[in-house]
């Protein structure tokens, strides 16, 4: 006889809003998105929402749909939005990056690898994204970036003030079939005078490189714009051979390893229409 099993109810995103002067920030965190369709020709599902949405031919292992963080100009109501479906946007659906760039340790790789080798069509297996947030304008005040020499107040930064709110959540995260690691996060506090930001796409591809962007978001409670700093920093495996493993693995020590390939200040301004 065939075992039924209950279908478990998709629970509602824990959200957790903090005002602080000029800005609030709002978090929503939930599970992963689901594997099948469950829309049944209603309204439709997340997942339906996804496989139409996207060209890649597959997603992330683990994919967190509702995992988001939302920074708005209460003023204006102008917020920048960081959500999983639009940095999944940017991964590029035609061919395989890590091909291009590497292309001998990529072919190496590739004799060992199954997963690689099955791929249905040329993509970015490896799910690299260069999403930096989503700009939303209001009826009222548009959103201007401009370049900027600005940067946060370091001593504000250093200072051990009282953390009115923090938190940490994965938006998207995968094994890469065991030949490494490409995870996107988001972590954020709110002090009593600023608010920060990170968002970190970290990828390794055994064998062949290491790659991290970092996206950091800085405000002051009476400001009425932010700062914005991308920063890329690679390094093949080749550059790297000389550190040790548990080096090698850290995901977040290896970042003074690596070389800054790029980096965008910004000044993200409301104006009126």
């Amino acid at each position: 006889m065939a075992v039924r099993v209950k279908e478990l109810p998709i629970r509602p995103a824990v959200e957790n809003q903090t005002n602080l002067g000029n800005w609030a920030l709002l978090t929503t965190q939930s599970h992963i998105l689901r594997s099948q369709c469950k829309c049944n020709g209603n309204v439709q599902c997340n997942h339906c929402l996804y496989c139409h949405t996207l060209k890649i031919p597959d997603l992330p292992e683990m994919t967190f749909d509702r995992n988001t963080l939302t920074l708005t100009h209460t003023k204006s109501g102008c917020k920048i939005h960081l959500n999983t479906l639009d940095a999944l946007k940017l991964v590029d659906d035609k061919q395989d990056l890590i091909k291009v760039s590497y292309s001998e340790e990529w072919l190496a790789k590739r004799q060992d690898s199954s997963h690689i080798k099955n791929t249905p069509k040329p993509f970015d297996w490896t799910f690299s994204t260069a999403y930096s947030g989503t700009l939303v304008d209001s009826s009222s005040h548009k959103i201007s970036v401009n370049a900027t020499t600005e940067e946060p107040d370091r001593e504000k930064l250093m200072r051990r003030d009282k953390i009115l709110y923090h938190t940490e959540f994965v938006m998207f995260e995968d094994e890469l079939a065991d030949n490494g690691s490409s995870k996107l996060i988001v972590k954020c506090r709110v002090m009593p005078t600023f608010v920060l930001i990170l968002m970190r796409h970290y990828l390794r591809v055994d064998k062949v490189m290491i790659r991290v962007q970092e996206t950091r978001i800085y405000c002051e409670d009476n400001w009425d714009y932010f700062l914005r700093d991308v920063t890329l920093r690679e390094a093949s495996f080749n550059e790297l051979n000389h550190l040790q493993t548990s080096v090698l693995y850290d995901e977040w020590g290896i970042n003074e390893h690596l070389r800054v390939l790029k980096r965008d200040l910004d000044k993200v301004c409301i104006e009126n229409c």
